[in-house]
């Protein structure tokens, strides 16, 4: 394949369609079924699944056989499921790639720069900002402008399967059933291409070795039937906010923010402790200092490769929400009947999700003090995913594609956050080979204010992508897939 032409098709493609389709997808609040239960009397998510399904159907006329269809098993989300026959002699038969993406989002967040919001689109220079263009939505675009700039040059490829689901914000719990009532229609792909990851810079190609598990859900305790006037019950009942730091505790080290159980462990292997170090080299600080740091703050750390094992191999506790704390200026001296949070617990990739999450419900709920009333309930269970090691034919693809497209070489790197799907997938094809890449580098800020898309990224993602499906072709050729 012509790098050159590659790049000059995807970027006026990208110019000319892609930024357009995704300011407009930016539009639509299309949260995610666990944030908006109502999705489907509310109409955002089919919305946005209208909007790719009529740019996609339109960009397939130049894809001979291509078909599209929106799946809907009742009760669920929707799917859109593509399928691109293979071109040329190459690719043995039975053999296919399979691309994934999503397009739910998170629900917005507050703190956005004045004239930006997460349903406004603005595009700054070479930044898309607004939720979701980033997080997922470019990727059924990336991903089709990656066959289309290779059927341009007539480049072979073997046959091609594009999901893009509609719940992975909310854990991913409607695909099971798709691959499953897919299964015969997938096949068995010997490649997986994920845009839904993220990146260290916008220098270089990364690929994501690892992700993180999670689980989590809403810890409450109660101590009253209502509340009581603070001067009168203090010192006699127990406050819900302190039995609550006391619970946490059991799981968290306060000073430190370390996990305590070692049940949440994992051992790191050798190999990605050492592709740590070369990422902590790569990025220097701005392994931290992509995060918005107020004056003053530093990290939990000054060890760099420290830091990037605890956001990759480690577990680590975020409280996400709160409840029964009503706002400062309401709230009297009063002692409240209850506390609530929600819990936010990463997982190491190889950990099983569900075992960690019954582990931590049991460990917060035994022994309640002094009587009190505690209940966590779990919302998810997820297990990470650890990448198998890299066949020798995508290991020199993936440099081939990352150096022509980016100037420099790739970078591996484990990432902090979780994509469902690659733990799934990971088990039904144990032989697969996996490309997992993105966007999401410093200061966009998936799932927080002024997210954006670093267009010239998505660009070079896409025809990264080209290239590695070239190179599958010819490998499956000679059978080394």
């Amino acid at each position: 394949m012509d790098a050159g032409k590659a790049q000059s098709f995807i970027s006026e493609l990208w110019d000319d369609e892609v930024v357009p389709q995704l300011t407009d997808y930016i539009r639509i609040p299309n949260k995610s079924p666990l944030f908006d239960p109502e999705w489907a009397a509310h109409g955002h998510m089919d919305a946005a699944v209208a909007l790719m399904e009529k740019w996609a159907r339109a960009r397939l006329a130049a894809l001979p056989g291509a078909t599209l269809e929106v799946v809907r098993l009742p009760g669920r989300t929707p799917l859109i499921f593509i399928d691109v026959p293979g071109s040329g002699s190459e690719a043995r038969a039975g053999d296919c790639v399979l691309l994934y993406g999503h397009l739910d989002k998170q629900p917005e967040m507050t703190g956005w720069n004045d004239g930006f919001g997460p349903w406004t689109p603005v595009l700054k220079g070479d930044k898309l900002f607004g939720s979701g263009g980033a997080d997922d939505g470019y990727a059924i675009f990336g991903a089709l402008s990656a066959l289309l700039a290779m059927q341009e040059q007539d480049v072979p490829r073997a046959r091609c399967v594009v999901i893009i689901e509609a719940c992975e914000e909310s854990g991913s719990y409607d695909l099971p059933f798709y691959v499953d009532h897919l299964a015969s229609r997938i096949g068995k792909p010997s490649l997986v291409v994920c845009l839904d990851s993220g990146c260290g810079n916008y220098e270089q190609l990364w690929l994501t070795t690892s992700l993180r598990g999670m689980t989590g859900g809403n810890l409450r305790v109660d101590v009253l039937t209502e509340g009581v006037h603070s001067g009168d019950a203090s010192g006699v009942v127990p406050d819900s906010f302190r039995i609550l730091r006391e619970l946490i505790g059991r799981l968290e080290d306060s000073r430190t923010g370390n996990i305590i159980p070692r049940e949440l462990y994992v051992e790191i292997p050798a190999q990605r402790i050492e592709q740590a170090r070369h990422c902590a080299e790569v990025l220097g600080d701005a392994v931290y200092d992509k995060f918005p740091f107020l004056p003053g703050m530093r990290p939990v750390t000054a060890d760099r490769t420290e830091l990037v094992l605890n956001r990759t191999w480690r577990p680590q506790l975020a409280v996400t929400g709160a409840d029964g704390l009503p706002p400062l200026g309401s709230a009297g001296n009063v002692l409240r009947p209850f506390t609530a949070v929600k819990l936010s617990l990463r997982l190491p990739p190889t950990l099983d999700g569900a075992r960690a999450g019954e582990f931590v419900k049991t460990l917060l709920e035994k022994d309640p003090p002094c009587g009190c009333k505690v209940e966590l309930k779990l919302e998810k269970a997820a297990s990470g995913w650890n990448a198998p090691q890299l066949a020798p034919w995508l290991e020199k693809a993936v440099d081939e594609a990352g150096r022509a497209a980016f100037g420099k070489p790739p970078v591996y790197m484990g990432e902090g956050g979780s994509i469902p799907f690659m733990g799934m997938l990971g088990e039904k094809f144990p032989k697969a080979q996996f490309l997992i890449t993105g966007v999401l580098g410093p200061h966009s800020n998936a799932h927080g204010p002024n997210e954006f898309l670093h267009i010239p990224t998505g660009k070079r993602v896409s025809m990264v992508v080209a290239s590695v499906v070239a190179a599958h072709a010819q490998a499956s050729a000679k059978n080394l897939t």
